[in-house]
């Protein structure tokens, strides 16, 4: 009888542990080149409908540098929200505004649990001659319950394609 109790403990505590497992988010390099003068960069963001758990949050921040980093470019940066942060999200935004001083997402992506989403990022600045030996970077923050953070970065084999 024990075995059994011990059994039916141990077949509860996987199940619950398994929705803890993030799924998938990702990120695309489709053009990142030198056209008319300007740095034209576009990526097809994917996010599964259990990127994130109700109470985590993924910040995407891409980012062009040279291998000695002498110079970066930051872009906007996107945000994945679950469910509970996308509440407490716009809660604040309700109470407190937005500080002046905040850097505002290019998108927020609330990912619902019910579906998969597809998004499309578009960038285009102007071209400086240092980004010809620059690569694509992405900076991944995850934010999970008690402010915890972790972060990943991903090289998008990003090399700036110069050729007409």
């Amino acid at each position: 009888m024990k075995k059994y109790v011990f059994l039916l403990i141990f077949v509860f505590a996987a199940s619950s542990l398994r929705a803890q497992f993030v799924g998938d988010v990702s990120v695309t390099r489709k053009v990142l080149a030198e056209r008319n003068g300007e740095l034209v960069m576009q990526l097809e963001i994917r996010v599964a409908r259990n990127a994130v758990t109700r109470s985590q949050s993924w910040t995407i921040i891409p980012e062009l540098s040279t291998a000695d980093r002498r110079s970066v470019k930051l872009f906007p940066h996107i945000l994945i929200n679950g469910r509970y942060q996308q509440h407490m999200m716009e809660r604040r935004r309700r109470l407190v505004g937005s500080y002046w001083a905040e850097r505002q997402p290019y998108m927020v992506i609330q990912a619902d649990g019910k579906n998969d989403q597809a998004f499309r990022y578009e960038m285009k600045v102007p071209y400086e001659t240092w980004m010809a030996d620059a690569t694509l970077v992405l900076r991944q923050i995850q934010t999970s319950p008690g402010g915890r953070r972790r972060i990943f970065t991903v090289d998008v084999n990003g090399a700036v394609d110069t050729q007409r």
